[in-house]
């Protein structure tokens, strides 16, 4: 195991190892999570501030990574998961020119190495991020919901009315749902191959990306840890006197942002700890002697009124409000609560966006139906 773990590091001892390279990468990985976590707590206690951060996580999360990430990148010339882990990003041109890493003036990275490095640590996870969630829309949360939903894309591209933008747009989801996979594998697989390749001494990127970018990771040396410190006692950045208010501004800023350094892995351990403890037998026990006695007992919400103007509910029992079959096909639930057949919701929520009975507007995004497998009374 110790010789693996130094596999390729023997001839380069600022080549860092696969594992501190992949334990970085796990890290990064953890944070999103974590920050979205803690969002989602205070989120309840200040809805007004927090909520809108909440419902839009990834962009929230891009600029907050991307202030971090060019941060670090233009002080320590590595990612926040790279510097926590003592490693640094290297050109490939001053290693090709025999220029030792050691020399940390001459390894550091330009501003167009810290642009490009910015694109791929933060562009590209949030472009994957946001492929991956229309991947999950498009594709359907279930089987019958999805054979449903071909049916009826199959009816609207029969029919002569429907709009040629709507044609359009069924033909290119389903060409999305059939190639995006495909892509989604080659991008796996090629950082896998990378990897392997890392590990055995063929390459000197553990990355496709870092190739293209022609950047390498090192093992950060005592002279870059002197030099930042030597830096910072000065109080001095690039020749800028601390008598700029602008500058003493960025340099408290930067304070903040090495905080962070303690701060986020505090709080993926945080994340996990609360993560263990709710799946534990401990908190099904507490939970479960808590509703014994009453004291979790949620009341259930309260039911909505029919609009004036909206359909009205039929006096029979399980009958769909907008085709009065009776019984109900194929029961589906609309947000508001109230049940109609799948055909009849499906057709209303994307001609209208609204609830027919209560008139309360809802997203035309199909997975907001819940289908009932169960009797409706």
């Amino acid at each position: 195991m110790e010789f693996m773990s130094a596999l390729g590091s023997q001839e380069d001892a600022y080549r860092p190892s696969l594992f501190e390279l992949v334990a970085q990468d796990k890290l990064k990985e953890l944070l999103q999570p974590a920050i979205q976590y803690v969002l989602a707590i205070y989120a309840q206690r200040y809805p007004r501030l927090l909520l809108r951060i909440v419902n839009n996580h990834e962009e929230f999360y891009a600029l907050l990574m991307l202030l971090i990430e060019r941060h670090y990148l233009k002080e320590w010339s590595g990612s926040f998961a790279e510097n926590f882990y003592g490693l640094k990003r290297v050109s490939s041109l001053s290693t090709n020119n025999f220029v030792s890493p050691i020399n940390s003036k001459a390894s550091k990275l330009s501003t167009k190495d810290i642009n490009r490095s910015l694109l791929v640590l933060v562009g590209l996870p949030y472009i994957k991020c946001r492929l991956d969630l229309l991947y999950q829309r498009v594709s359907g949360s279930s089987d019958i919901i999805l054979d449903e939903q071909v049916e009826i894309e199959n009816e609207e591209l029969a029919d002569s009315n429907t709009k040629a933008s709507r044609k359009l747009l069924i033909r290119l989801k389903r060409l999305f749902k059939k190639i995006y996979p495909i892509v989604n594998f080659l991008y796996h697989i090629s950082n896998l191959g990378y990897n392997i390749g890392y590990l055995f001494g063929k390459t000197k990127y553990y990355t496709p990306w870092l190739h293209l970018l022609g950047i390498e990771v090192k093992r950060m040396s005592m002279d870059d840890y002197r030099a930042y410190y030597e830096k910072m006692g000065n109080g001095t950045s690039d020749g800028i006197s601390l008598k700029n208010p602008l500058h003493a501004m960025s340099m408290i800023s930067g304070k903040v942002i090495e905080f962070l350094k303690v701060l986020l892995p505090m709080s993926i351990f945080f994340f996990k700890f609360l993560e263990w403890w709710y799946s534990s037998e401990f908190s099904r026990g507490n939970a479960l002697r808590k509703g014994e006695e009453g004291e979790n007992a949620i009341p259930p919400p309260e039911k909505i009124k029919p609009h004036p103007q909206g359909t009205s509910v039929p006096s029979r029992p399980n009958t769909c409000p907008l085709c009065l079959t009776n019984p109900i096909n194929n029961p589906t639930a609309m947000p508001s609560g109230y049940v109609f057949c799948y055909t009849c919701a499906y057709h209303y929520l994307q001609e209208h966006g609204k609830c027919p009975v209560t008139w309360i507007k809802m997203s035309k995004d199909p997975q907001s139906l819940v289908k009932l497998y169960a009797d409706v009374l």
